[in-house]
């Protein structure tokens, strides 16, 4: 699978993240909900990028991994989508040692911390240049498959964002956003099929 961030204009050039990757077999519909059947595995990128690489050959960014809220105003996620998490303000919290007699002050940002996900920032490219992320190859199967993932493309100058199957070089289209789509993480469920082994392009 490819995952691909395109600036379209100079006017339609922003940012766009991607959070909670997974492959399922089977039908979209009946898989909702069943990680435990993926069998190209489940990636919140909280420990890594899980085998997904930069298109060093045909990309003109790279995709960055990332967390807290990004460094452009008005534009990105205030946090990834997995643990909820932004840079907030920090809480003090007081807790009390009984045995001790004493209190120890704490911040709610050193109880949990802010997961990371995946960030292209557009706005230094040309337009008609992108970013392309690249999913481990594939195998294919004679029955449908499922693909899951949290897209967030907020901002008044948001690209385009597009998901292909590689098959071989022969990159099929299988979903496409663009421009502004929320201030929050959405969610996009993709059913295709293919008996050729693959790779998954966000674009």
């Amino acid at each position: 699978m490819v995952f691909v961030s395109t600036c379209r204009s100079f006017w339609d050039c922003g940012s766009v993240a991607l959070d909670d990757i997974s492959l399922n077999l089977g039908d979209c519909d009946l898989t909702a909900g069943f990680l435990s059947s993926s069998f190209s595995g489940h990636c919140d990128f909280e420990s890594g990028i899980c085998g997904y690489t930069q298109d060093k050959r045909r990309d003109s960014a790279d995709w960055q991994r990332r967390r807290g809220s990004t460094p452009t105003s008005y534009t990105g996620p205030r946090g990834d989508h997995t643990t909820g998490l932004g840079e907030e303000p920090s809480i003090q919290i007081t807790s009390y040692c009984i045995s001790c007699c004493t209190s120890i002050p704490q911040t709610a940002s050193s109880l949990r911390s802010p997961g990371y996900y995946m960030y292209i920032e557009a706005s230094p490219m040309l337009p008609g240049q992108s970013a392309r992320l690249l999913s481990r190859p594939v195998r294919g199967t004679r029955g449908p498959q499922c693909l899951r993932f949290y897209y967030h493309m907020y901002g008044s100058r948001t690209g385009e964002l597009r998901v292909l199957a590689d098959k071989d070089g022969e990159e099929e289209l299988l979903w496409q956003r663009s421009g502004e789509q929320s201030i929050a993480w959405l969610r996009a469920h993709v059913g295709y099929q293919s008996q050729r082994q693959h790779q998954a392009r966000v674009k």
